[in-house]
């Protein structure tokens, strides 16, 4: 083995350690931060204001570039937080800029009829209502081109009305954007309100105003907003994530990345693959898991689980995946209005894995593959490099052998000059890991591989060994509220990548 797979060896083994630690690890958010800043405004808010204003770009919005529709939730949010907090230059400057990208963006939002699918979480809830309270404050948007998201949102309220969620389901996680009256009934077992600091942060506030005084359940949401903030490792007290705790999302899919490149097995890893494998299996109920034990059950990470711990030839119930099964496709919760690709794509790698059938779900995946070969905008992640290599994950243990080809053929003419891969001009390091990945799992079909292959994963080795000593952000492409990245997960996919294309190098360069 050369040095420098075992140096990767050895960081991987650091990131399967952290797995599932702490609640998880995730970039900050602006929203939720924000938020936290109307809701609880701290003695000092100097700290949390001036990270806010270090986070606008310069075209006066707030969030990545890269997802358009997912930056006015943050960027309004950020608005309305700096007119509370202080009276600075730097502040006026700010709100100034963020109203000017709001108009000017406004358009975005003009769909006559349906949304795409890959629009933030309960953008449809929360953004009317930023708006409506931009208007109370003066501020003078833009209110027609959101008229879609408008209907879309008063079928939500409608539909959630009728549910009457409980403590740790999919609707309480937006509870700031329709909760009123801050019941017990929807605080959950880590003392969070859905697992979302800023529908916390506002049942705090009401609480305390409803209640004076200190109770355990106030002291308990507290807490939870201090552990939030630190799994962010801002520093800053009040910069919190858009989610957590995530554990039980980071510990499949640190595993997936090894599943898809071969290493679930390798004889370095094993002793710390087999606790995560088992601590699944035990934390797996008859209705599945979800992002924590205090969280609804997910049809996401249900069926990757499943499907990793049928790999390892671990005993699984295959009837827990019927839960999730609705005509074609897979769903991650009851009642959500818009499907997702990857979520369907892990119920057919699943099936396949258990040995059932997944014909009717293959057939939905097929049908969405658009135009440019590819398959693009799904509702939990921003990049179509993630959504393709899912997709293309799960196509290879269906045997779809032509579209495997079809696909991969097409994603190897995105593939940059540099070697890498990313939605924009630019590589990225997450992105190119799943472009590997997929070209990985695309091997296992006959036909699927080849020379344009071994080319493809020799330029993206090349590209990736590169960056080591170069300076990354941190990318964030999954979508929550706002764009956000679970850290350990997306180190892992590169880890994983990389540590593939290492151990591959004399055969890659035949």
């Amino acid at each position: 083995m050369s040095p420098s797979a075992e140096r990767l060896i050895g960081l991987l083994r650091a990131e399967l350690a952290a797995l599932g630690q702490q609640g998880g690890c995730l970039t900050p958010s602006v929203y939720d931060t924000a938020q936290l800043l109307r809701f609880l405004p701290p003695e000092d808010p100097r700290p949390v204001v001036d990270w806010l204003l270090q986070q606008q770009h310069a075209d006066g919005g707030w969030g990545p570039e890269v997802q358009p529709l997912a930056r006015h939730v943050p960027t309004l949010a950020a608005v309305l937080a700096l007119l509370g907090a202080n009276d600075s230059p730097e502040s006026h400057g700010a709100v100034e800029r963020g109203v000017g990208f709001l108009r000017a963006n406004a358009e975005a939002w003009a769909f006559e009829d349906s949304l795409p699918d890959d629009i933030p979480v309960a953008v449809e809830l929360i953004l009317p209502q930023l708006l409506d309270e931009a208007s109370a404050r003066g501020l003078e948007l833009p209110q027609r081109p959101f008229r879609a998201l408008r209907v879309l949102g008063e079928k939500r309220r409608a539909l959630i009305a009728r549910m009457k969620p409980r403590a740790g389901t999919a609707p309480v996680h937006a509870w700031e954007a329709w909760g009123v009256q801050p019941d017990l009934e929807v605080v959950d077992g880590v003392k969070s309100i859905g697992h979302s600091p800023a529908a916390t942060a506002l049942w705090l506030r009401k609480r305390r105003e409803a209640f004076p005084g200190g109770s355990e359940e106030l002291s308990g949401a507290e807490h939870y907003l201090r552990q939030a903030a630190e799994a962010t490792g801002a520093g800053v007290p009040g910069v919190v994530p858009t989610v957590w705790p995530i554990y039980r999302f980071e510990q499949p899919w640190g595993l997936l990345a090894l599943s898809t490149t071969g290493l679930l097995f390798h004889p370095a890893l094993q002793d710390l693959i087999v606790p995560h494998l088992e601590d699944l299996q035990r934390a797996l109920r008859p209705e599945g898991l979800g992002m924590s034990d205090a969280f609804i059950f997910d049809g996401d990470i249900t069926s990757t689980t499943i499907s990793l711990l049928a790999s390892a030839g671990r005993e699984v119930d295959g009837r827990t995946l019927e839960r999730f099964q609705r005509e074609g496709l897979f769903i991650t919760y009851a009642h959500e209005l818009q499907p997702s690709l990857t979520t369907t794509a892990h119920g057919v790698l699943a099936l396949a894995k258990l040995g059932k059938d997944a014909t009717q779900s293959t057939r939905f995946l097929l049908e969405k593959r658009g135009d440019n070969g590819v398959w693009m905008g799904d509702k939990w992640h921003g990049s179509w490099l993630y959504t393709t290599s899912q997709v293309m994950i799960a196509l290879a243990q269906t045997g779809e052998a032509a579209a495997l080809r079809a696909a991969t053929e097409s994603l190897i003419s995105f593939q940059h000059e540099d070697g890498g891969w990313g939605v924009s001009s630019t590589s990225t390091l997450s992105e190119t890991a799943y472009a590997v990945h997929a070209l990985y799992g695309s091997r296992v079909t006959p036909g699927a591989s080849g020379v344009a292959v071994r080319r493809a994963l020799q330029k993206a080795a090349r590209w990736m060994a590169a960056q080591e000593d170069v300076p990354h952000a941190v990318e964030t492409y999954w979508i929550g509220k706002e764009l956000y990245g679970p850290v350990r997960v997306d180190r892992a996919f590169v880890l994983s990548a990389r540590l593939a294309l290492e151990l591959e190098r004399d055969v890659l360069s035949r």
